[in-house]
């Protein structure tokens, strides 16, 4: 009876871990998903120098004091600590977790430590006045830990409500959801040199400093955004044929639909004269767009354990 009641005593406490594992994840994603968003927006508001001054935002204060510049950095710089902060608790719950695997847990740690160097890496930057190469690093460093922590979210969820996965598996629908994965984090970097080389400086105070030229790196944006449109195309169209109804099938409709406006609003931004308004929101589309092709791609990766190896998850 001892044995038991001992036995389902830590089945609750891991339940209640897994659950707050879950959270933690939830709620770290969306806040870098936040960073991503507040950081386009300090370089196309050119607010980039708003906060001179590091870690104060200005020589005697630690928050600004006047002009919005000084408000939306300040911003950005405030949601970056709270996100490295969930990043690390969201690590440390992964550890301390039974039964997580240790990839996953890797993974939440990979996450922390690139959130946590974006500290070093936002001050390298103000320091060198906003160096592209630095400023488009900065931003890469972001998607990629975002791309990361949506794994780490997918098997936290799926871990908090009991989902029992194979190891990954590589059928087609896996190849084909990791060559997107592949190729959106490529589009990711070529849309990033389109802007380094483009005509958004940063900051008002200071001469456009542009990398590359911007009609070569939009040529190259262009190929990978067809590339990975027609990848990730035929992922959903296998999807609708072998797995209609499922997660993983709804959700490539989703992202086909994400994929079709983002196209859509670069267009537009191309044809007239890269309105930072738009290019914002071309960037938060990106960011939601990472976050659709890895969870699409870990569904179909990662099949439930009761099934057959190759099915996918529905409901």
């Amino acid at each position: 009876m001892a044995t038991a009641e001992s036995t389902l005593s830590r089945a609750r406490g891991r339940t209640a871990t897994a659950l707050r594992f879950e959270r933690a994840a939830l709620i770290t994603l969306g806040l870098l998903w936040l960073v991503v968003v507040t950081g386009g927006l300090v370089r196309l508001t050119a607010s980039g120098l708003g906060c001179p001054h590091w870690p104060t935002c200005e020589a005697n204060s630690f928050v600004p004091s006047t002009g919005y510049h000084s408000v939306i950095e300040f911003s950005n710089r405030v949601i970056s600590g709270i996100a490295m902060v969930a990043a690390v608790i969201t690590a440390v719950i992964a550890f301390r977790l039974p039964g997580v695997q240790r990839a996953v847990a890797w993974g939440a740690a990979a996450a922390a430590t690139g959130t946590v160097a974006q500290v070093p890496l936002g001050a390298i930057t103000v320091a060198f006045n906003l160096n592209p190469l630095l400023v488009m690093s900065h931003f890469l460093l972001a998607m990629a830990v975002v791309a990361v922590a949506t794994w780490v979210t997918f098997h936290a969820v799926d871990g908090a409500h009991g989902g029992r996965r194979e190891q990954l598996v590589w059928t087609r629908p896996a190849l084909l959801g990791a060559a997107a994965v592949v190729l959106c984090l490529a589009l990711v970097t070529t849309g990033a040199f389109v802007t380094a080389a483009g005509p958004h400086a940063g900051a008002t105070d200071r001469p456009i400093e542009r990398f590359g030229d911007f009609y070569d790196a939009t040529w190259v944006h262009v190929r990978a955004a067809v590339s990975f449109a027609t990848v990730f195309l035929i992922l959903a169209v296998v999807l609708w044929r072998t797995a209609r109804g499922s997660l993983a099938q709804r959700l490539s409709v989703a992202g086909v639909v994400l994929t079709l406006c983002q196209l859509g609003v670069g267009e537009y931004q191309y044809r007239n004269g890269l309105p930072w308004e738009v290019i914002a929101v071309h960037v938060a589309i990106a960011g939601t767009l990472v976050m659709t092709i890895v969870t699409v791609a870990s569904l179909v990766a990662y099949p439930p354990a009761s099934r057959a190896v190759g099915s996918l998850e529905r409901g």
